[in-house]
């Protein structure tokens, strides 16, 4: 989990939870959830646990900032 407010691109894990994209965003783990949970996401499951490649995180958001 990241914890710190400053978070460097390449300090990301590979594998982000929604806590992590929570913690990115800095918005609420319910909110990012429904993020996740949005049209276009690249979201994967492990068994019933959400992830998201950092790679695919980060083209994602470029996406949306566009």
């Amino acid at each position: 989990m990241i914890a710190e407010r400053n978070i460097k691109i390449e300090e990301l894990p590979l594998v982000l939870t929604p806590t992590d994209i929570a913690a990115v965003l800095n918005i609420s783990r319910n909110t990012a959830y429904e993020v996740i949970h949005s049209a276009g996401f690249p979201l994967f499951r492990v068994g019933k646990q959400y992830r998201v490649s950092r790679e695919r995180f980060l083209k994602w958001l470029d996406e949306q900032a566009a």
